[in-house]
């Protein structure tokens, strides 16, 4: 029984909500990974790198995980799951759908195709890091996940007020996946207002319901 967190861009598996579904994993006995999809690094990223290191960890697991992405962690998520990768369930948390084909036509991101390479604040290390062309190369191979159809149990909670990324993504991927239940929360990208994290919290015991002890404690916010 296995709960993995996926980070989402110039982040780090240690953020606010990595800390939360870590802290309700070790409260319920439930074994919790979470990744540096930093892969290979900052500056040579590329989501190849991060979907094929996800699948890996999956792999080494004695059975299906649930797994929960946030933001690009979110778009990581449902590659995985499309490619194949044996899942108990996805919860996605304003996943960046079509991160791939947004970042190719972007006009933030202009500056990027052109030059190919910008600097991000990476929130995760607290300072700017230079991400080269290596991700810029990699993106077609990851475009066209509008056509993705995937065959897993899966919760989305999305912020009204996210800027981020659009939630009409969010609801459109609800709409060509059968089996995929949408939450629309009061709240931006970072989903971490209370009622947010209480739905996640719910999203987590809905997963594992059939294999949670009765007496198990239960997590506190962050």
């Amino acid at each position: 029984m296995a709960l993995i967190y996926l980070h989402g861009f110039s982040s780090a598996p240690g953020g606010n909500k990595g800390r939360f579904t870590r802290q309700w994993a070790e409260a319920h006995g439930i074994a919790f990974h979470a990744p540096d999809l930093n892969l290979p690094t900052f500056e040579a990223l590329t989501v190849t790198a991060q979907v094929e290191a996800v699948e890996a960890l999956v792999r080494s697991l004695p059975e299906p995980p649930v797994l929960v992405g946030s933001s690009m962690g979110g778009f990581v998520a449902t590659a995985v799951a499309h490619r194949g990768s044996p899942l108990r369930s996805l919860i996605l948390l304003a996943p960046a759908i079509h991160f791939a084909a947004r970042r190719m036509t972007h006009p933030a991101w202009a500056a990027y195709r052109e030059r190919g390479e910008m600097e991000v604040f990476h929130h995760g290390e607290g300072r700017p890091l230079r991400l080269g062309p290596d991700l810029l190369r990699d993106l077609p191979r990851w475009q066209g996940d509008d056509a993705w159809r995937i065959p897993v149990p899966t919760v989305i909670l999305h912020g009204r007020a996210d800027e981020s990324v659009p939630l009409a993504e969010s609801e459109a991927y609800a709409a060509r996946n059968r089996g995929t239940v949408l939450h629309v929360l009061e709240d931006d990208h970072g989903l971490l207002a209370p009622p947010s994290l209480a739905c996640l919290e719910a999203a987590l015991e809905a997963a594992f319901r059939s294999r949670i002890p009765p007496d198990s404690t239960t997590a506190g916010t962050v």
